[in-house]
Parts: C-alpha cells; sequence; structure tokens
C-alpha cells in the first residue's frame, strides 16, 4: 500500500454540543443540513456554511428531537422527516413541531436505508431485516443471518454483519449470493462508482471488491476496527474511512491508494482523541458546488462527542 498524491485536508470548523458519543451523521439535502446523533439521544441539525464563511461565533446546532435513548442510525425521507434508530430497538420518525412515531422492533437498529425498490430497510442487531413504505408501515420482515445485521448498501441489496460476510438479496429481500468478507464483524459497506464496493469491519482491512464480487484486494487500512466509509458524492474520487484508532484516511477510490491520514498526531489541537464512529460529506450532492469552490467538506464524529468539518482538495 503506498501513499498517492498528495491531498490537502484543513479544519473548517468544529460542532460541539452532543454530551455523549456521537454514532450517527446524515447530510439532508433538502434542507442543507448536517443531522446528528448518538449516545445522548438528542438529535441536531447543523447549518453549516459551504462557503467558506463559518463566522466567529461558529455554527450553531439546533435540537430537532430529544429521544430517551442512545440512537445508532439516521435517514432522511422524501419530505425532510428524519428516520432514527435507536439502541433499546425503537424506530422513530420525526417530523417538525410533531410528536415522534415510534415502533419497537425488538432489537437495535444499526442502519436505515433506501432499498432496491424503493422501500425502506431497516437492519437490526437479530439478524433481521424489516421493510417499511413511508408511512412507516411494515411491508414484510426476513430473517437475513443469525447475528447482528451492521451495515446496507441498499441501492445494490448488499447487507453485512456480525458473521463476517457480506449477502446480496432481491428486491423481495431473498438471499441469492453469499460473500466472505471482514471477519469476525462487517460494520461498513460503500459502493464504488464502477459497480464495485469496499467493506471494513474489526479485522481493520478494507476489502475492495470488482462488480462481480471478486475481491481485488485486501488492505490494513486502520490499527482498529473500521466504523465507517463514505464515498464523496458526483465524481467519487475519495473514499473516506474512520475507524477505532481515532483517525480518518481519505482514499483513491479507484487507484485504492492512500491519499491523506487526518489524526492526532498531523493535527494536535484538532484530530480526534477518541474512536470516529461516523463520516459524512457536506454539500449538493451532484458536485456543482464542490467544483466550484475547488474543495469538498468532510464531517467526522465519535466519542469525543465532537464533530468536526474538514476541508478536502487537491
Amino acid at each position: 500500500m503506498g501513499m498517492a498524491t498528495k491531498i490537502l485536508a484543513n479544519e473548517y470548523t468544529k460542532l460541539e454540543g452532543h454530551k455523549q458519543g456521537v454514532y450517527a451523521l446524515v447530510w439532508c439535502d433538502l434542507e442543507g443540513v448536517l443531522v446528528s446523533a448518538g449516545g445522548d439521544g438528542s438529535v441536531v441539525k447543523w447549518s453549516v456554511p459551504l462557503d467558506g464563511d463559518v463566522g466567529p461565533d461558529g455554527v450553531v446546532g439546533v435540537l430537532f428531537a430529544q429521544l430517551p435513548e442512545p440512537v445508532f442510525s439516521l435517514m432522511v425521507g422524501l419530505e425532510g422527516e428524519i428516520w432514527a434508530g435507536s439502541q433499546a430497538g425503537n424506530l422513530y420518525v420525526l417530523r417538525a413541531k410533531s410528536a415522534p412515531r415510534v415502533m419497537a422492533l425488538g432489537s437495535s437498529v444499526f442502519f436505515i436505508q433506501r432499498w432496491l425498490d424503493g422501500k425502506i430497510a431497516v437492519g437490526l442487531g437479530s439478524g433481521a431485516l424489516v421493510f417499511f413504505d413511508d408511512a412507516m408501515q411494515v411491508l414484510d420482515r426476513v430473517s437475513v443471518g443469525q447475528k447482528s445485521l451492521r451495515c446496507c448498501l441498499g441501492d445494490r441489496g448488499l447487507v453485512g454483519g456480525s458473521e463476517g460476510c457480506i449477502w446480496q438479496l432481491n428486491a423481495e429481500g431473498v438471499v441469492i449470493q453469499r460473500f466472505e468478507a471482514n471477519s469476525p464483524s462487517v460494520f461498513c459497506l460503500v459502493g464504488r462508482e464502477d459497480g464495485g464496493w469496499v467493506s471494513g469491519g474489526r479485522d481493520a482491512l478494507l476489502w475492495w471488491f470488482g462488480a462481480d464480487g471478486g475481491v481485488e484486494e485486501k488492505l490494513k487500512a486502520h490499527l482498529y476496527t473500521i466504523h465507517a466509509l463514505v464515498l464523496e458524492p458526483g465524481e467519487g474520487r475519495w473514499l473516506a474511512s474512520g475507524g477505532m484508532d481515532k483517525s480518518i484516511k481519505i482514499w483513491d477510490a479507484q487507484e485504492n491508494t492512500l491519499l491523506k491520514v487526518v489524526d492526532r498526531l498531523k493535527f494536535p489541537n484538532f484530530g480526534h482523541s477518541h474512536s470516529v464512529n461516523a463520516l459524512a460529506w457536506l454539500g449538493d450532492h451532484d458536485g456543482r458546488k464542490a467544483s466550484r469552490l475547488g474543495r469538498r467538506l468532510l464531517a467526522s464524529a465519535g466519542d469525543d462527542k465532537i464533530i468536526r468539518i474538514w476541508a478536502v482538495s487537491v
């Protein structure tokens, strides 16, 4: 594994306010806000300026909802509503000026994603996959694994979990293929522009898969568990990974090469002091504003309760 052409990563701003570790980040294109949630049950919306003018007082977050339990997963609905999944196994749908809708699913909710045919897939610690429509009506519940389902690429029907494998399912939730992957657990999945995908997990490796599901390469990427993977929207040039070793790494998504390491060794006053749990690229997801500004904003969050925003550029 070599270091390819270097890129720049500088701290843009930091967002403080969560009282416990942050486990989930998601960008809401509809409102142009970053949504965060974590161990304190707070679901917060942050209006992060994308044009470089943060202002002397930084960015203020608005508490969108206060839930009574830790939140593990988030998704933005079609009309801007926030879907949130909890450690205790409750699924919430949150709308402004409305009481939360809640449904008990019986096991921790590790992901909420749009599925192949447009329905919503919710992955549980029990190994079950539950399908919903946008009105929060249960459409089906299927058993995929014997252990936790931890991550999903819904638009490709791929699900990873704590059995060290990735399942490929059809639109109805029937398993059609099974791929060996990070052992003992797959924690995160991201698609590549060429039809392949990348997985990360407890083995601290990045597994690079081709479009046919064949393993192209395995890279020792972090010292400990990899918790998060996100591909830069638009051109899909950069893949960011974050892990328990407190670092963020940015990769060339086509060449499988390391471009940048962001940690406290390189950024003593800015890097994360605890595990990195979640990542999200900010900004318009068709890439027009990013092209105009010449850089992308990457959000990272973890057990140090802080969300850090990085300006990434060539």
